[in-house]
């Protein structure tokens, strides 16, 4: 009988823990972006866009920073939900470079967060409390959004997953490819 209720128990820790493993695992999945867009600064600064749609809509922008030569990497998340404009500034390391370029997931410290109210016509574009007002950084960042909704994107496939991660996609550059310099476009925000 004590036999009996110590496996019952055993069955039941090994469930929980089985439960608790398969959602830190979830936690950590790789997002299935669906466009891309890409822009370089200089030789060794570049900015990558990665875009979420449901089809009808985007639901979240993710513009990653490879941090140049030597900076860490930085995130800046907007999450467009209906009712609300979610803005994360979020830094990695730069053992994370490769990984975050290619659209995946990384380690990341959240810097900051806050929301914009967008509900409805009344309530459009509120800034969060104690603000009675948008400041600069929240107008910048309200004009980084439309610049991103803006910019000319690509579907997001195996192919561009691979060259933003610095891999060779389906063929090499050619010569006459690698000798052209990506154009930097101004941007409202400064890194």
């Amino acid at each position: 009988m004590r036999s009996s209720f110590c496996q019952d128990n055993m069955k039941s820790i090994a469930i929980v823990a089985t439960v608790i493993l398969a959602a830190l695992s979830c936690s950590a999945k790789d997002i299935a972006w669906t466009y891309v867009a890409e822009e370089g600064e200089d030789a060794t600064s570049f900015h990558y866009y990665f875009y979420l749609s449901d089809g009808s809509s985007i639901e979240r922008i993710r513009w990653v920073w490879n941090g140049g030569a030597q900076n860490a990497p930085t995130v800046t998340e907007y999450i467009l939900d209906s009712g609300r404009i979610t803005i994360r500034e979020l830094v990695g390391k730069r053992e994370s470079v490769g990984a975050l370029c290619a659209g995946k997931e990384a380690d990341l410290e959240l810097k900051e967060e806050y929301s914009i109210l967008a509900a409805d016509t009344s309530h459009m574009l509120i800034p969060p409390q104690p603000d009675q007002s948008l400041t600069a950084r929240q107008r910048i960042d309200l004009k980084n959004i439309i610049d991103l909704l803006a910019k000319e994107r690509k579907p997001f496939t195996k192919q561009a997953e691979q060259a933003a991660a610095g891999q060779p996609a389906t063929r090499p550059k050619t010569k006459s490819e690698g000798n052209q310099k990506p154009q930097p476009r101004s941007k409202g925000r400064s890194r």
